[in-house]
Formats: C-alpha cells, sequence, structure tokens
C-alpha cells in the first residue's frame, strides 16, 4: 500500500492496525539508568545493555509484544555516532525478543533553561533518593530560567532536525518500528509555544514518507467532551492513530475511551498505570483488551528512575487536604521489584492471562 506524505484516512489507519493485533507493553528504561540520558550514552553502555537485554526478555516471557523508547537530544548532540550505533542495538535487542517499537521523538521532561543551550554532562549520572524519575530538584537560579525547547535555540535547532531526520530516514522502511511518536506530552512545559514546532516536527517526518503512522499525545483528559489545550487538538489533528495518557481511576477512563472512539481510528494507551490513583492492573487491563485498544504501562523494573514513587506533587495535594484519597501505601508505577520478582503476583496473572486471549484472537 502506498500511503504518505499526508495524513493517513481512517481506512488505512484501521486497516493497518488490523494486521498488528492487540499491542501491548511499557515505556521501556532499564533498571540501572537514571534517565534517558544514561540510557543512551556512551559511558557504561555495555554494561546498560545486558541489563536491557535481560528486563526485555522478562517483557517477551510475560506476553509484552511492544515497548515505547524514547530518543535523547543531550546525547545525540554530543554523541553523534556512538548514539545512533547505541540505538540500533536496542532496536535489536527489542526485535530480538519480538518487541515492536514505538520511537518517541522529543517530550518536554526536564527541559534545558535560559537563554543559551548548553547539553547536559555525560557520564555518571547524579540522582536523588525518594524522588519520582531521581530528579534533582531545580535551585533557585534554575527556576528563575524559563525551559525552552531544543527547537527554541538558535545554535542547536538544525542539529535538532538532523537528528529527528537521520532517525527517522534509518527506520522509516523498517518493520521492527510499530510507529513514530513525534511529540510526547505537547505543550506540558512550553504551552502553546509548543504548537509551532509540534507542525514543524510531523511535516519533516511526513515529508521523508514513512511506511509507519504518526501520532502526538492528549494527555490533559477530555472536559465537557473537548479535548483542554490547543497543543493536544492540534496533536490529534495530525495524527493517523491516537495516543493518549491517563492515569485516572476505571471511570474516568471509561468516558475516555468513549471520547476516542468517535473518531474512528486506532487508539493507543501510550500511559497508563497509576496505583496510588487507582488507576490499576485489575480494573484497567481487561477493559484495554475488551476495548483493543494498544497501550503502554509506565515503567517495568523498578530502578533508579524511581518511578514506583508518587509524583512530589502529590505529596502537596495531601497535605494541604486538597485531594485525600490517594492510595500511598502502592506503588505509583512499575510491574517488577529490583530481582525480577513481581511487585503483585496476581497483577501478572491479569496480563498473562489477557496476552494470552490475544494471541488466540490473532490465530482466529
Amino acid at each position: 500500500v502506498v500511503y504518505m506524505k499526508r495524513k493517513w484516512s481512517e481506512q488505512e489507519s484501521n486497516n493497518w492496525y488490523k494486521k498488528q493485533g492487540w499491542i501491548r507493553g511499557c515505556n521501556f528504561i532499564s533498571s540501572d539508568c537514571v534517565n534517558r540520558l544514561d540510557m543512551f550514552q556512551n559511558y557504561k553502555h555495555e554494561q546498560k545493555l545486558l541489563t536491557a537485554k535481560k528486563e526485555l526478555e522478562l517483557c517477551k516471557k510475560i506476553g509484552f509484544n511492544s515497548v515505547r523508547i524514547w530518543a535523547n537530544f543531550d546525547v545525540y548532540y554530543k554523541e553523534k555516532e556512538s548514539y545512533m550505533e547505541i540505538f540500533e542495538k536496542y532496536i535489536q535487542l527489542c526485535d530480538q525478543f519480538n518487541l515492536k517499537v514505538m520511537v518517541v521523538l522529543t517530550h518536554e521532561e526536564d527541559l534545558p533553561r535560559g537563554n543559551r543551550f548548553k547539553a547536559k554532562k555525560m557520564g555518571k549520572q547524579n540522582y536523588a533518593l525518594g524522588e519520582h524519575q531521581g530528579r534533582i530538584p531545580l535551585n533557585e537560579k534554575q527556576l528563575k530560567q524559563e525551559p525552552k525547547h531544543y527547537m527554541e535555540y538558535d545554535s542547536c535547532y538544525d542539529t535538532f532536525i538532523e537528528m529527528v531526520t537521520t532517525i527517522v530516514n534509518k527506520y522509516k522502511n523498517d518493520e521492527r518500528i510499530l510507529s513514530w511518536n513525534i511529540y510526547n506530552e505537547p505543550g506540558i512545559t512550553i504551552g502553546n509555544r509548543s504548537i509551532k514546532i509540534l507542525k514543524t516536527l510531523f511535516e519533516l517526518v511526513r515529508s521523508l514518507d514513512p511506511i509507519q503512522p504518526l501520532c502526538a499525545d492528549i494527555y490533559r483528559g477530555i472536559n465537557n467532551e473537548n479535548i483542554v489545550s490547543e497543543e493536544e487538538k492540534v496533536a490529534l489533528e495530525l495524527s493517523d492513530i491516537i495516543s493518549f495518557h491517563s492515569y485516572c481511576p476505571y471511570d474516568v477512563l471509561v468516558e475516555q475511551i468513549r471520547y476516542f472512539k468517535k473518531f474512528n481510528r486506532p487508539i493507543f494507551l501510550t500511559e497508563w498505570l497509576h496505583r496510588i490513583n487507582h488507576n490499576n492492573v485489575y480494573e484497567i487491563y481487561p477493559l484495554l483488551y475488551l476495548n483493543n485498544i494498544s497501550n503502554y504501562c509506565w515503567g517495568f523494573v523498578v530502578g533508579k528512575t524511581q518511578t514506583n514513587e508518587p509524583w512530589p506533587y502529590m505529596w502537596v495535594e495531601h497535605e494541604t487536604g486538597i485531594i485525600t484519597n490517594y492510595d500511598f501505601t502502592k506503588w505509583q508505577h512499575d510491574l517488577f521489584r529490583a530481582n525480577y520478582k513481581p511487585y503483585d503476583p496476581n497483577e501478572i496473572k491479569i496480563i498473562e492471562k489477557f496476552n494470552s486471549l490475544a494471541n488466540k484472537d490473532k490465530v482466529e
């Protein structure tokens, strides 16, 4: 089928989806990486890949068939050649365990700040114990500086475009890549300044004519049957398949699914699992299976990112009485402990059960 250089039609995207079967997996970063810079940098990369191999094998063992992996600009900026080699090694590892890869090309987590772009330091990464994603809180000087996307700096705009072009060109006809997640959560840090970047990147990737569909995420939820922000409306408008995030309880997720079904396109829940906020495996996973919504939970094996810990603002909400029903006795994200035993063995049984049913569906 010849698609491209334009948005896929509903029929094209649904035909593509039928061939995939039910996609399920996790947002993957191995447990010994502090962050994605740590994942892709040259420093100790052999050791990180060995850990990744064990953990991706575990993904396959429980019946996952895909992972969502995020590109990292800081490493590309400083270590271009080794970055592309290490990126390929991850794709090869995923393929070894029959895991297709959704690639996130850019995001607004942990953006640079200030008027001059300075790439992050390579080498040993520091992290804060007990903090979600191990993030070291910003100091006063950093808090006064505005976060900026890499494409908002003249000094690295061209290099960023080069990174996206290089990655997409290399994998645009590669069956190991499931889809291009052009932009994770546009606007979460820089607001509607993200619209220009979003449009530029969609146009760029479309012009390269990949065989895979494109998407960007809706993540703030829906109010009165409407998407909340302009940038998320643009994301939905430009996407071939629907990608949304929901860390909400069951009843809210049911409403979100009802809303997205109107668009008659494949639906991907590219981030979920938030036990503290009652978004749990027992209720959510069967619901996603039943509605044929492909999905990636957040995290896999607990590790240096510490995404089992709550987001910092949740403590504030709890302490000030804004929200009183968080369950802090539970892990927020992640499915496995550091010794590769399940956080909750019964969750894994549920996941394996519905993965097995999905495999039977595909055969039938």
